[in-house]
């Protein structure tokens, strides 16, 4: 499901305890590819929520407008609208965004060497080829979840719009 409602905006408050409860983020321009992960993702047992946006740009309007920090960014590289490698950037140098100190891999059928080095010259957390197969798709989703659910992540920097 795609999602694309209007959020109101508020100041970033955050609880470390809280993450668990916290929304995944899928930025995937195919339909397909997002059923995909949510299926995948559904079978790992975690509780929390997932959006899925088909483009960076509905994902920036969400979160700029929410008081919720997401467990995690999954994102793909080529898109129309905007690339995943742009709106690394854009979360990179946007004070309000970076505060969130979100978690963000990038899932993508391109695994060119130059798309590697680029994504990790942009901090991002993980660089993963997507799966052939629902089932390794289940694979994949269910080890970047366990990952990023028992890791330590830092608070969120406190931030007024």
């Amino acid at each position: 499901m795609f999602h694309n409602r209007k959020f109101p905006t508020f100041e970033v408050h955050i609880n470390q305890a809280a993450m668990q409860n916290f929304p995944i983020l899928i930025i995937e321009d195919d339909k397909d590819d997002c059923e995909f992960i949510l299926e995948a993702i559904s079978g790992t047992g975690i509780e929390n929520k997932i959006y899925c946006f088909p483009s960076p740009v509905p994902a920036l309007e969400y979160l700029r407008t929410t008081q919720e920090i997401p467990l995690l960014i999954i994102c793909d590289i080529n898109m129309p609208e905007m690339n995943g490698l742009a709106f690394k950037r854009i979360i990179n140098g946007d004070p309000y965004l970076n505060a969130k100190r979100i978690p963000f891999v990038f899932l993508s059928t391109s695994a060119q060497s130059y798309l590697v080095d680029e994504a990790f010259h942009l901090c991002v957390q993980g660089y993963f080829k997507k799966p052939t197969t629902l089932n390794d798709y289940r694979i994949l989703a269910s080890s970047i979840i366990q990952y990023w659910l028992s890791s330590k992540l830092p608070q969120a920097v406190t931030h007024s719009n």
